[in-house]
């Protein structure tokens, strides 16, 4: 690929693709419109579960010590009542508070309503110890584990650690258990569930805030009826280019050839003097350039999908970025990041073209990079909102693969030309890196697209789900 960068194609389009926002806990319960839903429930959802569990224990605690009441303990039925007010009330200054009032679930609240629900299940354990232990202890762990889903990884070794002091101490205190191998066993659950939990939590919000990021560059993606007749324009004119290419290039591929093997044969000959041969070699290196050239006009001129099968976009993602991260013009500390969906993106192509286009974009982005950036390569499912209305090409849907890199750009005197062959920055370059990305998408009746002026660089590649 020999040049890089984003640059806003022949004709200004009119969907600007913006950058990401930085990962935060989801706000909704809805799946994104792109159908990337979130791997973790939302913390509204969450707390919501969270309103009528703590309710249904509170209310079991009050009916099971009412209808015990005469042969129940006075201090019990106490117990049992204020915490059935108590869940009562702090539920509903909870809940209006996230809801009606629509204040944040700052760190403070979240943590406020895992300390009430411990407490909650101390009460139920206590007024429901039967000799050595109590049938409510479990709920310790549900606690502990829901606790995972709202405050950060860290803070659920503390809530265990909660529990299992008031735990201990209603057993040592309120019921005079001499700590045995039973209940230190349930200790020690109270522990692994906590640090179990805190791991699969991080790593779950790890994967979702990646959903999230995706969602979010997808959600801003949008192609118009008139972007369609824009690169149509911009399609035929290419397709005019590669036949001039192609004829070009045959004409002048087989003379090459035989002006080289005459040179070749020259600088070996017994009287051939040692200037001769370093002459020899010049002409013989430089052909071999010409024809590498001429290799990638044919290869502009004659990009068609040819074998066309069931492929996953991802996987062909992932090795074409594999393959441009082990460039050797990368430069240090370059990483390519990878945000994917959990599910594969299936779909009717050609898999070397498709590999090509994307390895094409890559490289390009990885050759720009300065030392110790990361290059974004994204995928997602591009909903029907997203796509001009009565396109035969994307009826059944289309795919998005999005590659972002933090290079320089392009200098504004080409911007304009950006995808015209034979324009490049790189000495040496044949300047078709970019046609060929363009090429390839038409034969999948697809099209790339790019990130408007004074935008990080992003290359948007689309391509329909079924030709």
């Amino acid at each position: 690929m020999n040049l890089h960068n984003a640059a806003q194609m022949t004709e200004t389009l009119d969907f600007p693709l913006v950058a990401p926002p930085p990962p935060k806990p989801p706000k909704t319960t809805a799946a994104p419109e792109n159908g990337l839903a979130p791997l973790i429930p939302s913390y509204a959802r969450t707390l919501h579960w969270v309103y009528l569990a703590r309710l249904a224990v509170a209310t079991a605690i009050f009916f099971a010590a009412v209808s015990v009441w005469l042969q129940a303990d006075s201090a019990a039925t106490l117990m049992a009542s204020l915490a059935f007010i108590g869940a009562l009330g702090f539920t509903a200054v909870s809940y209006f508070w996230t809801t009606s009032w629509n204040r944040p679930a700052t760190a403070t609240f979240l943590y406020l309503q895992i300390i009430f629900d411990l407490a909650l299940v101390t009460v139920a354990v206590h007024v429901t110890w039967d000799g050595f232990q109590s049938q409510f202890a479990p709920l310790y762990i549900l606690v502990i584990a829901v606790s995972a889903l709202l405050v950060p990884p860290a803070g659920v070794p503390l809530n265990a650690a909660l529990g299992i002091v008031l735990y201990m101490a209603d057993a040592v205190l309120g019921h005079r258990v001499t700590p045995d191998r039973p209940l230190l066993f349930q200790l020690a659950v109270f522990a692994l569930v906590a640090l179990s939990s805190a791991v699969i939590a991080a790593k779950l919000r790890a994967a979702g805030a990646q959903s999230e990021e995706l969602a979010a560059e997808l959600a801003e993606f949008r192609l118009l009826e008139s972007d369609m007749r824009n690169i149509k324009k911009r399609s035929e004119r290419l397709e005019g280019i590669a036949e001039m290419s192609a004829s070009l290039a045959h004409e002048i591929r087989n003379p090459l050839a035989s002006i080289r093997s005459a040179v070749e044969q020259l600088a070996r000959m017994p009287r051939a003097s040692e200037d001769e041969q370093i002459l020899s070699t010049l002409v013989q290196r430089e052909a071999d350039r010409v024809s590498r050239i001429l290799g990638e006009f044919l290869d502009f001129a004659r990009t068609n999908a040819a074998k066309i099968q069931r492929v996953n976009l991802i996987d062909i993602a992932r090795n074409a970025a594999r393959l441009a991260a082990a460039h050797p013009n990368r430069a240090p500390g370059v990483e390519i990041r990878d945000f994917f969906p959990s599910t594969p993106l299936m779909m009717d192509a050609d898999e070397d073209l498709l590999h090509r286009a994307m390895y094409n974009l890559l490289l390009n982005a990885v050759q720009a990079s300065p030392p110790d950036s990361e290059i974004r390569i994204e995928a997602g499912e591009l909903s029907a909102a997203q796509l001009p209305q009565g396109n035969q090409k994307f009826e059944k849907g289309a795919y998005a693969i999005l590659i972002t890199d933090k290079g320089p750009g392009v200098p504004p005197e080409i911007r304009d030309r950006l995808f015209d062959p034979f324009v490049t920055t790189k000495p040496g370059g044949s300047g078709l890196g970019l046609s060929i990305v363009q090429r390839a998408a038409e034969a999948h009746g697809g099209l790339v697209t790019v990130s408007a002026l004074g935008e990080e660089t992003r290359f948007t590649l689309v391509v329909p789900k079924v030709r």
